[in-house]
């Protein structure tokens, strides 16, 4: 029976890193800023490019018009008001750093290729982990999920949270 090398949401191991000097980031590094929408708090991510590029995300204004997109940092930082954080994904499952820093910015110059914005099957955390580590997963919706089914009343509270814009709902990573 031959062996798949597929890799699994259940595979990877996370932690993070708080940054407080932008000049320790390095390209391809995974990075998410903290948010908060109706009280549910969450993290939204990108994939740092390059002091002189920027961080490549999935967001926008709204839902409906999110996209794959360039911003400085800066901008994803809220201009400093955002806690700046490093994502530390094990290196078994990450892809090389310029590896994917090049599949984030194919995906800018192409943003078609990446589907439409959906809080559950397709956030800014499904963006910054399939650029990183080629899986599309996204740990909050699967935390909060997870909450949902051992106290339902959660479904209520975090509905109410997504109908506001991009980066909010369900607390999940990089739902901006």
């Amino acid at each position: 029976m031959e062996m798949s090398s597929a890799k699994h949401f259940h595979d990877f191991s996370i932690n993070s890193e708080n940054i407080t000097e932008y000049r320790l980031l390095r390209r391809g590094d995974l990075l998410a800023v903290e948010g908060e929408q109706e009280g549910i708090q969450y993290f939204h991510q990108g994939i740092f490019l390059g002091h002189d590029k920027g961080i490549a995300e999935f967001g926008g204004a709204t839902k409906r018009n999110a996209t794959v997109r360039n911003v400085d940092l800066l901008q994803f930082t809220n201009y400093g008001k955002r806690r700046l954080v490093r994502i530390l994904v094990n290196n078994q499952n990450c892809l090389p750093p310029e590896e994917a820093a090049q599949n984030a910015e194919k995906l800018i110059e192409n943003p078609h290729r990446w589907g439409p914005y959906d809080l559950l099957a397709n956030n800014c955390e499904h963006f910054a982990m399939k650029c990183k580590t080629g899986v599309a997963v996204s740990f909050q919706v699967i935390q909060r999920l997870r909450e949902c089914l051992k106290n339902p009343l959660q479904i209520i509270r975090y509905a109410g949270a997504s109908s506001g814009g991009v980066g909010s709902g369900f607390g999940s990573l990089g739902s901006r």
